[in-house]
């Protein structure tokens, strides 16, 4: 398995996304495919198959999406993210998608914690 290093912000989601490459006339079982892990994926970037399998035979999609990540990935059957993803929830950590020929996913911004959520009140009456 190859690992990918793509250009990182300073917001990146902890974790690996892996894609499983499919190209046209050759499925099969999953086991014999070609993966990559796209580590540490940025926030709100959008990942293509031709970004992760630069070397792709034109066609080709992901044929599985796994999200190994602390945060939620939108996939697509569009390239480069187009339109609505392909389900309007995403893909929670943890998740796998297998069998849609995805073209594209697109790491979700986790949302931004404010200190002041995590503060307790007195009980009332006291």
């Amino acid at each position: 398995m190859l690992a990918v290093a793509l250009p990182t912000s300073a917001s990146a989601a902890v974790g690996d996304v892996q894609a499983t490459l499919g190209e046209p006339g050759k499925e099969g079982p999953l086991i014999g495919a070609q993966h990559k892990l796209v580590k540490s994926p940025q926030d709100g970037h959008c990942y293509t198959v031709k970004e992760v399998f630069p070397e792709a035979p034109e066609g080709s999609y992901f044929r599985a999406v796994a999200n190994h990540t602390n945060t939620s990935v939108f996939v697509y059957t569009a390239d480069a993210c187009a339109g609505a993803p392909h389900d309007p929830t995403p893909m929670e950590p943890g998740k796998v998608i297998i069998g849609l020929p995805l073209l594209s996913f697109k790491i979700v911004p986790a949302p931004a914690l404010n200190p002041d959520d995590f503060k307790t009140s007195p009980p009332a009456g006291s």
